[in-house]
């Protein structure tokens, strides 16, 4: 019977012998490792395994083996690198145990967090995004399945970090997606304004009240007032802080 994982991979094998020797997992999963870890991974080794501990499916270790990959996860994020052959074999490592789309956001959120927070920190240090840099983003995304709100949810909270250290939206190489993480009050001058529309808008304003340039208490303004036949488009909206939009009250800006 054939390994299910790339035979004489040095790299896999490094990284599952340091998990054998130096994580505590139950016995079951040890027994896994120890197949990864051989070059024999395959669909009846698995089953006889769970057979002995009586589990049903492996349905039943997914918790144990989300934590295994994430402990691999980090292992391949040590030179802050995922290699074609690093991302070909977690790809595979998730579809033999049917990790699906959602597992990871939904059952270990915090330990995502954690690891992506690390990425973001370095990738944002500098204020800007390369095409390298832009690249290993969407290999984080794909590494934990993370759908494009889902990744920008975990994203955007080190972006927000970057634009207060001054940083420009268009070195970022990012969607700033509103209202979720910014504090806007979207109720307010703007509840039938698109997302699309507030996305851009935001994007372009820098985040920032285009008067006094504060980024607290932020609101969508019609620059020509609705009650006046001003539009909802982008270029009638405006970004304003409170204070700013209660001076301006129903005059046009």
């Amino acid at each position: 019977m054939s390994t299910f994982l790339p035979k004489d991979d040095l790299e896999l094998h490094k990284a599952f012998a340091k998990i054998l020797f130096n994580e505590n997992f139950s016995d079951y999963i040890n027994e896994i490792i120890e197949l990864i870890f051989n070059n024999e991974l395959d669909r009846p080794k698995v089953n006889e395994i769970l057979k002995n501990y009586r589990l049903k499916q492996i349905e039943a270790i997914k918790e144990e083996i989300l934590d295994l990959l994430l402990i691999y996860i980090n292992i391949v994020l040590n030179d802050n690198v995922i290699t074609e052959n690093e991302a070909g074999n977690i790809n595979l490592l998730k579809r033999f145990f049917k990790i699906k789309e959602g597992d990871f956001y939904n059952c270990r959120y915090y330990e995502v967090e954690e690891i992506l927070n690390r990425q973001f920190e370095r990738i944002y240090g500098d204020n800007k995004i390369d095409a390298e840099e832009a690249l290993h983003k969407v290999g984080l995304q794909e590494l934990f399945d993370l759908s494009y709100d889902e990744f920008l949810e975990f994203n955007n909270k080190e972006v927000k970090v970057a634009l207060q250290r001054g940083a420009s939206l268009t070195d970022l190489d990012t969607a700033f997606k509103l209202p979720e993480y910014t504090g806007v009050n979207s109720d307010i001058a703007g509840r039938v304004i698109s997302q699309e529309v507030k996305d851009l808008v935001w994007n372009r304003d820098g985040g920032k009240c285009v008067q006094c340039h504060s980024s607290e208490k932020l609101e969508f303004d019609h620059i020509i007032p609705f009650s006046k036949g001003g539009s909802n488009t982008y270029r009638n909206i405006q970004l304003l802080c409170e204070q700013c939009n209660r001076k301006k009250l129903s005059k046009i800006g």
